[in-house]
């Protein structure tokens, strides 16, 4: 694009306008220090001034968002290794609970088969104690019968070896004893009609008597051996039968014991289980909430980090467009028509009087040619275009301020 000519007009004006930009008391203070410093380079040292401050905010704003940048990189990198963390104690805890209730699911079945065993156990041994119970009453009964018969005998034999008065007695006895055999019986009756028969008659004879009674001894005596062995065998069975059932019995309660005790223990395990499942569930939980916080502020973080470099990358290309512009603007004061209507009017301009200058100025003013005015318009057309396309709202002002009179601060200046 070539640079806009300006009319000399134009060009005096910026020039004062700089000069004017300057704060000062009065209007001669203005124009001397135009000996010193030229407007053109007053607007150029402006300009140079703009453009340093231009790239100084844009290198500060690149250092900020560098800043910012790295905060957002060092959140999301520390917030996503706390997501990924959390969905690991997640995962993890899920897995504990799932094998917590497991194992305490597989102890309530073993408890449950425990104490089935417990009571089955416990059954055997209360029908087993019934039955000994029985076997010993038995047994009792039994004993008592055999010692008694046996008492019996002796006494029978006693009595008929000693030949007293009371053998028929005795012999009663024996007869109704339990156990005594049927032939027994009947040899003791026999015995006891012989002695009752002879009682009415004449004395027997002692020889018949002693071959009688021999006989019923000898058969008292194979009773009470047969008595006192049968007595015997049953002895030997009762301890049989209780050692038996000792063993059993010490058996039923060492096994009842023990699954008790087994029982006890995985009840004490299952209650531990549960209580861990519970545990777990509650930092899956308190987990589960903290990642899903987590998951928001990352969202929250992305979100506010994608606006704030869309806004740093506008921004930069709003800076990079203003100082391009400014250099633009530079350039156009440099160019041989700015520079040169500087260096031949700029010197008698110097030297007027407040009242020449407003003269000279208000004659410029009117005298402006069309081109002249074509010139300012395509400067003020250039500066909205850009102000525009960049959204500057510093090269609007700049584009305000060239399509006004540029005589305006001047006059006003030199007032």
């Amino acid at each position: 694009m070539t640079a806009p000519r300006f009319s000399v007009a134009v060009t005096l004006a910026l020039l004062l306008l700089a000069s004017a930009s300057t704060p000062t008391s009065a209007s001669a203070a203005a124009v001397a220090a135009l000996t010193n410093v030229t407007p053109l380079q007053k607007v150029l040292q402006l300009l140079e001034g703009m453009a340093a401050k231009g790239k100084q905010e844009k290198h500060e704003e690149e250092v900020e968002f560098a800043k910012f940048q790295e905060w957002c990189d060092g959140t999301r990198e520390g917030t996503t290794k706390s997501i990924n963390e959390a969905a690991s104690q997640i995962e993890q805890l899920t897995a504990d609970i799932a094998k917590a209730e497991a194992d305490a699911e597989e102890l309530a079945g073993e408890i449950a088969d425990l104490e089935k065993s417990i009571a089955q156990a416990e059954g055997e041994l209360e029908k087993a104690t019934q039955v000994r119970d029985k076997e010993h009453g038995d047994y009792v009964a039994t004993h008592a019968d055999f010692s008694e018969s046996v008492d019996a005998i002796e006494r029978a034999i006693s009595v008929l070896k000693s030949r007293e008065a009371d053998v028929p007695q005795s012999l009663i006895q024996v007869r109704d004893a339990p156990g005594i055999p049927q032939e027994a019986k009947i040899a003791i009756e026999s015995f006891l009609a012989q002695g009752s028969g002879e009682g009415s008659g004449a004395a027997p004879e002692a020889n018949a008597y002693e071959f009688q009674s021999g006989g019923v001894v000898g058969m008292l005596e194979k009773l009470r051996h047969k008595f006192q062995d049968q007595r015997l065998a049953l002895e030997k069975e009762e301890m049989n039968a209780k050692a038996n059932f000792e063993m059993l019995a010490q058996k039923l309660t060492d096994n009842i014991k023990e699954d008790k005790k087994r029982a006890a223990d995985k009840t004490a395990t299952k209650a531990q289980r549960v209580e861990d499942a519970a545990i777990a569930k509650g930092d899956l939980k308190a987990t589960e909430a903290t990642k899903a916080e987590d998951e928001k502020k990352l969202a929250d973080t992305l979100a506010a980090c994608h606006a704030k470099s869309e806004e740093y990358e506008k921004n930069q290309v709003v800076r990079h467009g203003e100082i391009e512009a400014i250099a633009k603007a530079m350039e156009i004061l440099r160019s041989d028509d700015v520079s040169g209507a500087a260096d031949k009017h700029l010197p008698a301009l110097v030297q007027l009087t407040h009242a020449s200058m407003r003269k000279a100025l208000v004659q410029l003013r009117g005298k402006e040619s069309p081109e002249e005015s074509m010139c300012r318009e395509r400067l003020t057309s250039f500066l909205q275009g850009r102000a525009r396309d960049l959204n500057s709202r510093f090269l609007s002002l700049a584009a305000e301020h060239a399509s006004a009179d540029p005589f305006g601060k001047v006059k006003k200046m030199i007032k």
